[in-house]
């Protein structure tokens, strides 16, 4: 029986480092308010985030799920992997950051610029949210979409 349990911690040693989780922060809003840009695997459900900046910063698998993101600005950082089920976007600058995999179910996307980014992997798109968001030559959206140029 010691022999199993050695194994059973040895490996759950190693699963924080091999599993990426969500952290959950109370700090990461007033980290974010603050100006940190950084905060990969925050927990940033239902936050409102209006009118801040993580420009080039390092949100990958961050939850924003019910969030208010009106005019943030998120160009150039790297959301791969986060979720924005449901969040508010409107107004918000998502120029060519990283959105790999992200799940962009149920969000508001009118007037969202994703001016030169590549959604063509990204979750949860709907014609419906491309047609309100502002796109340019660069932008690249999931098969079968088109994204509205704006000028």
């Amino acid at each position: 029986m010691l022999p199993l349990l050695a194994v059973l911690a040895s490996v759950s040693a190693q699963l924080p480092h091999a599993i990426p989780t969500t952290f959950k922060s109370p700090d990461a809003v007033a980290s974010i308010k603050a100006g940190h840009h950084d905060c990969p695997h925050c927990d940033l459900t239902g936050a409102d985030l209006t009118n801040q900046c993580v420009k080039q910063g390092n949100l990958e698998g961050a939850k924003f799920d019910g969030a208010k993101l009106v005019l943030m600005c998120m160009s150039y950082a790297d959301f791969s992997g986060a979720s924005f089920r449901n969040a508010d976007l409107a107004g918000a600058n998502l120029a060519h950051a990283k959105v790999e995999n992200a799940d962009f179910t149920g969000a508001n996307l009118s007037i969202t610029s994703i001016r030169g980014t590549d959604l063509s992997r990204a979750i949860g798109l709907t014609q419906v949210q491309l047609a309100r968001a502002c796109a340019d030559s660069e932008t690249k959206v999931p098969a079968g979409l088109k994204a509205k140029t704006c000028s």
